[in-house]
């Protein structure tokens, strides 16, 4: 465009309408005004316009206008702000607010930078309403556009970040209730904004968690600290999982918190690994403890050397090992089951002397019979059939709550007692309590193993001891009449007489030695296995009749009464007639050793299908309980006569079992006890 051909003017001349007043007015006024004329010319500027636009006096580009005339920026460019309709508007009458534009302050002439502005047109009009003049007042607003610009790119950021991060984000007021809706949290927790609004969030934490998650909470927005903590939370499919948190508070210029911005981080899958690491680290820790008890253990039962201090130790380390409140030792003991040791906790204090034996009734002897482990849960327990079955003293025995049991077995796979726990300090038997009393059972097992051979040893060296003082005392008997006789021959003047009472003394003394040491190497060879079994028929009826004749004179010595019963018609064995003849012998011996004088023998033959049972009783001093399985042991001898005359050296029951088991046959033992008698049985089969 050129420039206007009217001559130019400083664009601060007097209006000849002006006053001075107004024009001082104008001039320091703080706002950018500048004054149009209706046809869109500049009439004039202040000094704040200048200031604005950075556009002096003088310049050819002072006379800025924006109408189509006379402005400096092309059509284009008015079209583009859309200046041109505001002021037109204004032009012709109306008050315009115009919204903030970006203007080019280089563009538009001046040598400032781009600026953001507002302006509002102001129609100056005459009495009869025509536009006289148009007062456009322009307001700098770059530095707050700069700023809710740079504010709205923050927001657009965080919401970026709040769509890409997989943590949820939050928001709640400075007392910390949630208020702002969290589009993230619905989606975590299935929650409607109606229900997490407030601390209505809490209801999506585990109720476990929830008491002092918001406690947590509650103290961080009381002081203005931040919120660090991890909770499990109610995912929409219902399941929980645990999440860490951090809620950070924002302050405001007066140092207030204005808000609080919080996320949640899911950390489900890492507190669940470290749970089952701590799990198996502590699992870890518990087994090698229960290792250390359970080696500590077996030194213990290893040092003891009785089967009494073994069944203590035993109960004492079963309960500190498993947490049990009872404990129980059960050995068999000549056939029948006793209770050995028992430890009980104070919970049990008054079962504490409970010493009755079991009677082969309870779910004490299914384990026995079957030697297989039980492990019962309470109910398992109370189901059980021989639940409750103690016999007559049931209403006395402890109680039993939850059971595991594991059989002792010899070497031999033969069940020797049963090791018991019950009532757990907590919860129910485990297969690893199972797999340590098992062990434990093993060890004392052997234990009591050894205990035995130990004391067998033990008494077999008591025994030979009194077997050798007592064949001393055997072969010094005959040596003493034998030593007088032969110092009466030496006298010379000795009559026919004497010489010959002499003379039967030393041949009796000498049978008698010979009998004894003919015993002894008989022993020694059948014992080693030496000895050749002639193998015929043998006729039982026979054989009794040569037994009877060789046991005769003792027998009438001692005055007994000896019945013998009709033995059974054509029974008889394959065998050796002489070791037979010599076991019955040895058995009648034996009844009339140990039958007072005057007493009472019966000799019997039985047969059945296979096998002859030949039976000898006594009503003499019987045998006692405890000796009695040992009473076909070498050298075992039961109570002597005081004058040890019909003792003999406590062989001749050995040699019987030794020979009857060479001939595939068994031998037995029975008595009632002390003063009850006796009754020994031989089985051989028939042919």
């Amino acid at each position: 465009m050129p420039p206007d051909p009217r001559p130019a003017s400083s664009g601060r001349e007097h209006h000849p309408s002006s006053e001075t007043r107004f024009q001082e007015l104008f001039e320091q006024a703080p706002t950018s005004i500048q004054i149009l004329a209706p046809d869109g010319r500049t009439l004039r500027v202040n000094q704040a316009w200048e200031d604005l636009w950075e556009i002096r006096a003088g310049t050819p580009l002072y006379a800025f206008i924006v109408s189509a005339d006379y402005c400096l920026l092309t059509d284009a460019q008015l079209i583009a702000t859309g200046i041109v309709a505001y002021l037109q508007r204004a032009l012709d009458g109306e008050s315009v607010e115009i919204p903030a534009m970006y203007y080019d302050v280089v563009v538009l002439g001046g040598s400032g930078r781009a600026r953001w502005v507002t302006a509002r047109a102001h129609p100056i009009k005459d009495a009869s309403g025509r536009t006289l003049e148009v007062m456009l007042m322009h307001e700098d607003i770059t530095e707050r556009v700069v700023a809710e610009t740079a504010l709205r790119e923050r927001e657009q950021r965080f919401r970026s970040l709040v769509m890409a991060t997989s943590q949820t984000v939050w928001s709640t007021t400075p007392d910390g209730r949630v208020h702002e809706d969290s589009p993230s949290w619905r989606a975590l927790t299935g929650q409607r904004y109606e229900e997490w609004i407030g601390y209505g969030w809490l209801d999506a934490v585990h109720p476990d968690d929830r008491e002092r998650t918001g406690a947590a909470w509650r103290a961080a927005t009381a002081t203005g600290s931040v919120y660090e903590t991890e909770y499990r939370v109610r995912h929409a499919d219902g399941n929980y999982r645990w999440t860490a948190v951090k809620g950070v508070p924002l302050e405001g210029p007066d140092g207030k918190v204005r808000e609080w911005i919080g996320a949640n981080k899911d950390i489900h899958e890492t507190v669940v690994a470290q749970a089952a690491l701590a799990e198996r680290l502590d699992r870890e820790q518990r087994h090698s403890a229960l290792l250390v008890k359970v080696a500590q253990a077996s030194r213990t039962l290893g040092s003891a050397l009785s089967s009494e201090d073994i069944a203590a130790a035993l109960v004492e380390e079963v309960r500190a090992i498993l947490e049990v409140h009872q404990a129980v030792v059960s050995l068999n003991v000549g056939g029948a089951q006793e209770i050995n040791a028992v430890s009980m906790s104070d919970k049990y204090a008054r079962y504490r002397s409970y010493d009755v034996k079991p009677d082969g009734s309870g779910i004490y002897a299914e384990v026995c019979r079957s030697n297989q482990v039980m492990r019962l849960t309470q109910r398992e327990l109370e189901a059980h059939p021989a639940f409750r079955r103690f016999g007559a003293h049931a209403a006395q025995h402890p109680a039993i709550r939850g059971w595991l049991a594991v059989p002792l077995v010899d070497r031999k796979g033969k069940n020797i007692g049963l090791i018991q726990a019950s009532d757990k300090f907590e919860g129910d038997f485990t297969e690893q309590d199972e797999a340590i009393l098992v062990q434990l059972a093993s060890i004392a097992a052997n234990g009591f193993e050894n205990a035995r051979l130990y004391s067998s040893l033990k008494e077999q060296e008591r025994r030979k001891d009194e077997f050798l003082a007592m064949l001393a005392h055997e072969l010094r008997n005959p040596l003493a009449p034998i030593a007088t006789a032969a110092e009466l021959l030496k006298i010379g003047i000795a009559s026919e007489e004497r010489v010959r009472r002499s003379s039967e003394v030393i041949s009796r003394q000498v049978k008698h030695m010979t009998s004894l040491v003919d015993d002894l190497l008989d022993i020694s060879r059948v014992t080693r296995g030496l000895i050749q079994l002639e193998r015929v028929a043998v006729d039982i009826d026979a054989t009794l009749r040569s037994a009877v004749e060789q046991a005769r004179p003792l027998i009438e010595a001692r005055e007994h009464a000896l019945t013998i019963a009709p033995a059974t018609p054509g029974a008889s064995v394959m065998g050796d007639p002489n070791r037979l003849v010599q076991v019955v012998a040895n058995l009648l011996n034996n009844a009339a050793k140990y039958t007072p004088r005057g007493g009472r023998i019966r000799l019997a033959v039985e047969r059945d299908a296979h096998l002859v049972h030949i039976r000898v009783e006594d009503n003499g001093i019987g045998i006692d309980q405890a000796l009695l399985p040992q009473v076909f042991d070498l050298f075992t001898q039961a109570e002597r006569t005081p004058d040890r005359s019909q003792g003999g050296l406590g062989i001749g029951l050995a040699l019987v079992k030794n020979v009857v088991t060479l001939h595939g046959g068994e031998v037995s033992a029975h008595s009632a006890g002390p003063g009850a008698g006796s009754s020994f049985t031989v089985s051989l089969h028939t042919i």
